[in-house]
């Protein structure tokens, strides 16, 4: 079983992982003619991941 410290350094490694794979799959269609939308898109999963963080940190303090 893995200790509460650990479990944090897991899902934050875990977030990072999401969003190394997200930002480098949009990389290789960033030379398209769609590049403002890719950077929203990539702006949106910012967003997401950091929110994700947050409730991890929030629930991690809580339990």
């Amino acid at each position: 079983m893995l200790e509460k410290t650990e479990i944090l350094v897991v899902i934050f490694v875990l977030l990072f992982v999401f969003y190394l794979v997200i930002s480098l799959g949009a990389k290789k269609r960033r030379q398209s003619t769609q590049s403002p939308e890719i950077s929203r898109y990539l702006f949106g999963v910012r967003i997401l991941i950091i929110i994700i963080a947050i409730v991890s940190l929030i629930l991690w303090f809580l339990v």
